[in-house]
């Protein structure tokens, strides 16, 4: 869907991902992503590149696919670039945007691949307020995420690693920041200047805890909270750094006699409408904007976006920076132990915010069609999964 964030409403795999090599000639240049775009298509196809025969095991798995209508490789900004991008489709009267999209604003490259049936995606993706400790002839996309069935997901990792000299890996992602993922949104929600509810934006919530040292009966437990009682566990741990976190502990000790701290268990997996967090898996639904009555003067300036807009920000923000690591791709085991797992904002969370309040309009008809487009992507929404237990 063209009005539709490329980061929302699909499922993906969490990657990290080397700084891309490129030599003098920019990455993120028009001409040099139509050029990856084509060659990438043609060892999909199975094709000649340059003479020699392109011979990947898994081109012919892709054949099962139908043919490849299109393949695509485009700058991607943030929400604002992509509303204005999209606008004319939206608003055919709305005037084009003032300015194009540069490289340096870009948050990165959205790849598209079109087959008869299907179409997949994935997104490398940086932080553009935060500066890159990339080299000359290097450019840093730390975080990369892919939405593709094995045969095509392995001819486009091997591209990465063989065009860019880059070297891929899964990104796992530690309890401590799923734990504060949710809190963060939590906490966004809860503010004195939210016109959202935790009730409104979270609705149910699911959080699964695994028991990494228990025995083989007991491997994880599933939790389910209504609507309603998430904000009540939130006012109940008021006046720690981690108030949901506290005060579910504090149930769990005092209801089921479970003490996490003592049992090593941990958050796992986070469930609810606005997003799915797993350690290896991320869904996100597109955030509701702010209502036009929310636009207020006593608002102030800092209001053109709804606390949920806000949580996704920091999230996106804190989840680059955990791929990234400490600035330098390092071995998985070294980067585990270097990890913050704590989200934070931003500066370029809070920047180029001008367009939406006028661009509301193109917002909330996306917004219209989300819980239909959750729904065709695999007929259950975010939150789609079976519970085997609830508290």
């Amino acid at each position: 869907m063209a009005d539709v964030y490329p980061l929302y409403n699909r499922s993906f795999l969490l990657h990290r991902l080397s700084p891309l090599h490129h030599g003098d000639a920019p990455l993120l240049g028009g001409g040099s992503l139509r050029a990856h775009a084509t060659t990438l298509a043609e060892q999909l196809r199975g094709d000649s590149v340059r003479g020699v025969q392109v011979d990947f095991a898994a081109a012919h798995d892709t054949a099962k696919l139908g043919p490849l209508d299109g393949c695509a490789w485009e700058l991607l900004g943030d929400e604002d670039a992509w509303i204005d991008r999209h606008r004319p489709s939206i608003e055919p009267r709305a005037s084009p945007p003032a300015a194009s999209l540069t490289p340096a604003r870009a948050r990165g490259i959205a790849v598209s691949l079109d087959y008869e049936t299907q179409s997949y995606h994935a997104l490398l993706l940086r932080d553009p307020g935060v500066t890159s400790a990339a080299p000359d002839g290097f450019t840093a996309l730390p975080l990369l995420l892919t939405q593709m069935p094995g045969p095509v997901r392995d001819i486009f990792l091997n591209y990465l690693r063989t065009a860019f000299d880059a070297h891929v890996a899964p990104l796992r992602l530690p309890p401590a920041f799923i734990a504060a993922s949710l809190e963060t949104y939590l906490t966004r929600l809860s503010a004195t200047t939210s016109t959202q509810t935790i009730q409104d934006v979270v609705r149910q919530l699911n959080v699964q805890l695994a028991f990494p040292t228990a025995t083989a009966s007991l491997k994880h437990m599933e939790i389910t909270i209504a609507g309603p009682d998430v904000s009540g566990f939130v006012t109940r741990g008021k006046g720690s750094d981690k108030p949901f976190t506290t005060a579910l502990s504090r149930y769990l000790e005092t209801h089921l006699a479970l003490d996490p701290s003592r049992t090593k268990a941990h958050i796992s997996r986070i469930s609810c409408n606005s997003f799915h967090l797993g350690s290896e898996r991320l869904k996100l639904a597109a955030p509701d904007p702010l209502e036009d009555n929310s636009m207020s003067d006593e608002a102030g300036a800092s209001q053109d976006v709804s606390a949920g807009q806000l949580a996704v920000q920091d999230f996106y923000a804190s989840l680059v920076r955990e791929a990234a690591g400490t600035g330098k791709f390092l071995p998985e085991e070294t980067a585990t132990e270097q990890r913050d797992g704590t989200p934070s904002s931003t500066a370029s969370a809070q920047s180029n915010q001008r367009k939406r309040a006028a661009s509301n309009a193109a917002a909330v008809a996306a917004h219209s069609k989300k819980a239909k487009s959750i729904g065709n992507q695999n007929g259950t929404g975010v939150n789609g999964e079976k519970r085997v237990a609830a508290v």
